[in-house]
C-alpha cells in the first residue's frame, strides 16, 4: 500500500494549538526591558513575569465597567483552572496606565478586592508608554471636566498572555468568559514549548 503525500507531516512542524478565545502569535513576542512599581512599593521587571503563565490587563481603578468586569472574570477563569488542574500555575497582574491618580495604596486595595493574590502595577507615564507600545496597547486620556484630574481613559480591553520565557504569546479580545479563558489555559500549559 502507498502512502498519500498528505499522510506524511515533517516532525519538526507545528501543529497549532486549537484554542476557544486565546489568539496565539505566530511566533512569541519578547518583552522590552521595563521598571515598574508594585503597589507594595516593590521593583517589578521583566524577569519577574518569566518562570509561569501569566494573563497581563492594563487599566485604571476609576474605570466603570471594563477593568473591573475583566478583574472579576479573570479570577473567576483562575479559580475554574484550579478547579479542573489544580497544579497549574497562572499568575494574573492588572498595571495601571493612569499613575496621576492611583497611588500604589488605591491600587493594591482596588486589585485584592477582586484576589489578593493579582499583581497589581504602576509606573511613570513614560515607563508606561514604551511598555505598552511594546505590546501592542493603547490608552488615551479623555477630558471629561474642567479640572486636571476630570478625565476617563480609553484603552485596549484585551486580556495578554504572557508565556514562561516572559514572552508575549497572545491575546484574549473581549468578550471575556471565565470558561473559555480557563479551558485555553489548560491548553496552552499542557502544550509542549
Amino acid at each position: 500500500a502507498s502512502q498519500s503525500l498528505f499522510d506524511s507531516r515533517d516532525e519538526t512542524e507545528q501543529v497549532p494549538t486549537q484554542l476557544a478565545a486565546a489568539l496565539l502569535y505566530p511566533q512569541p513576542k519578547p518583552l522590552p526591558e521595563f521598571t515598574l512599581q508594585r503597589s507594595d512599593g516593590s521593583t517589578l521587571t521583566r524577569a519577574d513575569w518569566t518562570g509561569r503563565w501569566r494573563l497581563l490587563f492594563f487599566g485604571f481603578t476609576n474605570c466603570p465597567d471594563v477593568c473591573p468586569t475583566t478583574l472579576a472574570t479573570a479570577k473567576a477563569a483562575i479559580a475554574r483552572l484550579h478547579a479542573q488542574q489544580p497544579s497549574i500555575d497562572v499568575a494574573m497582574s492588572f498595571v495601571s496606565v493612569d499613575p496621576k491618580r492611583d497611588s500604589l495604596d488605591k491600587l493594591g486595595a482596588y486589585v485584592a478586592f477582586f484576589d489578593p493574590k493579582f499583581e497589581a502595577a504602576t509606573g511613570s507615564a513614560e515607563e508606561l508608554l514604551a511598555l505598552t507600545r511594546a505590546l501592542g496597547v493603547v490608552f488615551i486620556t479623555v477630558p471629561n471636566g474642567a479640572g486636571p484630574l476630570d478625565y476617563t481613559i480609553d484603552h485596549t480591553a484585551s486580556i495578554l498572555i504572557i508565556d514562561p520565557q516572559g514572552r508575549l504569546a497572545g491575546l484574549i479580545r473581549p468578550p471575556h468568559r471565565a470558561d473559555t479563558i480557563a479551558a485555553d489555559l489548560v491548553t496552552l500549559t499542557q502544550r509542549k514549548p
